[in-house]
């Protein structure tokens, strides 16, 4: 009986063991196998984590990309939730509205700017528009400090995820805008005037020949009439009491024949003297109004003028007396009539306008003088007007700079006459002034090949 149970026990051992042994291997590999998968998912793990990494680091340069070039735009942009609160701005928006970023908190996009019918429109569409849509719109906007300026807006839509509807809002400073607007219209409105003073021109020339004809033949009557009368005075002197029956001389002595041959020749004579002068004044506004060509010919500086003085005699002889200095014999001048004309014109109302602005009781004066000098002409046109700053000497060529009040200067008129003086005719344009004590230019034009050789060789 105890050697049956030995050997029972013996099997029973020796069969457990090769379980455990079994189950040992079974653990092993499923051990191994554990270890391997969690070595596969460590490693996924840990090249998602470096993906994700480096798409965190790719979001984040964007994110500061996307910042640097909002904070570089000129336009000032918010970004603005569905309770129309501010929830972005870029520096310029800052700049633009003197933002800090205590005034960021709960701020109101609408309490920035004017409360108008345009914003009243956009609060009322804004919940309707479609994300990408864009409301553009003008008005005014307060800074935080509380100066105003006027500003174009555009409004765009923005579709979130969460399904709400922000705003982005562009915003543009447009003072420069409206100030060249403003600029330009006015030279707009002064184009057209200049336009009809062109029409004008055209038109006075057309007049001054047709009026050329009648005061030519109402000058000669006056002629002949003045000669006839000289006549009928010898005539009438020859009438004495001894000579005349008492009816003539009842006729002469109630016509008053003494006064009217004292008096008619006066009158005839002034009448010639007026003529004289229309005459003038028309032949001046054909010469000053002719287009001429834009080649040069020899010009008599001196008759041109004369010419420019009368065409400009109402610009001046209300507030000046224009002295002529005219050298004699000076000589022709290769020049571009009309152009010539413009200069001189420009000058002489620039000096009638320095005289006004000055404000004294009495007539300034403005003095022309011309002399030649080394095959150069020289016209000096002084004035005892305000005068001119240093600064403003400075800039008195620049194109469109004007020290005149709007509407009475455009600021082309020195800029066009150094134009034609240095450009077309090779010369030069000089000046001198002081304020309060007048002002002089000198037109200096070469007259001679051999002075305009020096020009072009100084040039």
């Amino acid at each position: 009986m105890a050697t049956i149970c030995l050997t029972t026990s013996a099997g029973a051992s020796s069969l457990s063991y090769d379980s455990l042994e079994k189950r040992l291997a079974r653990e092993t590999r499923a051990r191994i196998e554990a270890e391997r998968l969690l070595e596969d998912k460590s490693r996924r793990l840990y090249a998602a984590n470096k993906a994700l990494e480096k798409v965190a680091e790719n979001l984040e340069g964007q994110r500061q990309q996307l910042n640097t070039i909002l904070d570089h735009t000129v336009a000032a942009i918010f970004l603005v939730n569905e309770n129309m609160k501010v929830v972005q701005s870029n520096r310029a928006a800052n700049d633009l509205f003197e933002l800090t970023d205590d005034g960021l908190l709960d701020l109101c996009v609408l309490n920035l700017f004017e409360r108008s019918e345009t914003i009243a429109r956009l609060l009322k569409k804004q919940f309707h528009i479609h994300a990408g849509e864009e409301i553009t719109f003008e008005g005014e906007a307060t800074k935080i400090g509380g100066s105003r300026f006027p500003f174009e807006c555009g409004v765009t839509a923005i579709e979130r995820r969460d399904g709400r509807r922000w705003t982005c809002w562009i915003i543009s400073d447009i003072t420069r805008r409206r100030r060249d607007e403003a600029k330009r219209a006015n030279l707009e409105k002064e184009l057209s005037q200049a336009q009809k003073m062109e029409a004008l021109g055209t038109l006075a020339s057309g007049v001054a020949h047709e009026i050329n004809t009648p005061i030519q033949y109402v000058g000669d009557n006056l002629r002949f009439l003045k000669d006839g009368l000289s006549d009928i005075s010898s005539v009438l002197e020859k009438i004495t009491p001894d000579h005349a029956s008492a009816d003539l001389l009842s006729a002469c002595a109630e016509a008053d024949t003494e006064f009217l041959v004292a008096e008619i020749p006066e009158a005839i004579e002034q009448s010639l003297h007026g003529l004289e002068q229309v005459a003038r004044i028309v032949k001046a506004i054909k010469e000053f109004s002719h287009p001429g060509n834009d080649g040069h010919n020899t010009v008599d500086l001196n008759e041109a003028i004369e010419t420019t003085v009368t065409v400009t005699r109402n610009q001046w002889k209300y507030v000046a007396e224009i002295d002529l200095d005219l050298a004699p014999g000076l000589p022709l001048a290769p020049c571009s009539p009309g152009d010539l004309n413009q200069v001189i014109l420009n000058m002489i109302v620039n000096a009638a306008d320095a005289i006004a602005e000055k404000g004294d009781s009495e007539l300034g004066r403005i003095h022309i003088v011309t002399h030649e000098e080394n095959g150069w002409i020289n016209i000096c046109i002084s004035d005892t007007g305000c005068g001119m700053s240093a600064d403003v000497q400075e800039r008195m060529f620049d194109p469109f700079f004007t020290t005149k009040d709007v509407g009475k200067g455009s600021g082309q008129g020195l800029a066009i006459s150094y134009n034609i003086i240095r450009q077309k005719h090779h010369g030069e344009i000089l000046c001198s002034s002081e304020p309060g004590q007048g002002t002089m230019f000198t037109l200096r034009i070469p007259a001679t090949p051999d002075a305009m050789a020096d020009r072009y060789a100084n040039s």
